[in-house]
């Protein structure tokens, strides 16, 4: 089985995001594979994007490559896991079917609430994608 790197980690999206510290890792780190893959590496292209994972692995992310990272693509990944993690933390898949998590003293936003939430994070990772773009062009 091969190892999965991950761009960035679960605590550095509770640390720049709206993301609580109880948030259970385990449910962010699929949609972080999962924005490296359908945005992050299109974005970069295979080459870019397996050179970075490569440096991340090996420790060595250093020049170019760490600003592209601090400056553009952390920013992007961060909002494109806050756009993707609310499916994701509010239904769960168990052996009896899937489920929705309800919350105690709080109220749960309406379905146009949270595509408005998902919304605003999808433009701003966008935003930054686009940035990202140009910096590389």
């Amino acid at each position: 089985m091969a190892t999965v790197t991950y761009i960035i980690l679960p605590s550095v999206i509770k640390e720049r995001m709206t993301l609580h510290d109880n948030v259970d890792d385990k449910l962010i780190y699929p949609e972080i594979l999962a924005v490296q893959d359908l945005y992050i590496m299109p974005l970069l292209g295979s080459t870019l994007f397996n050179a970075i994972l490569t440096k991340i692995s090996n420790n060595t992310l250093s020049g170019y490559y760490q600003t592209l990272m601090d400056d553009y693509i952390v920013p992007c990944v961060c909002n494109y896991v806050m756009s993707e993690l609310p499916e994701a933390i509010n239904y769960q898949y168990w052996n009896k079917g899937v489920s929705q998590k309800t919350v105690d003293n709080a109220t749960e936003p309406s379905m146009s609430e949270m595509y408005s939430i998902v919304a605003k994070y999808k433009s701003r990772a966008e935003h930054y994608s686009k940035r990202a773009r140009m910096w590389l062009i």
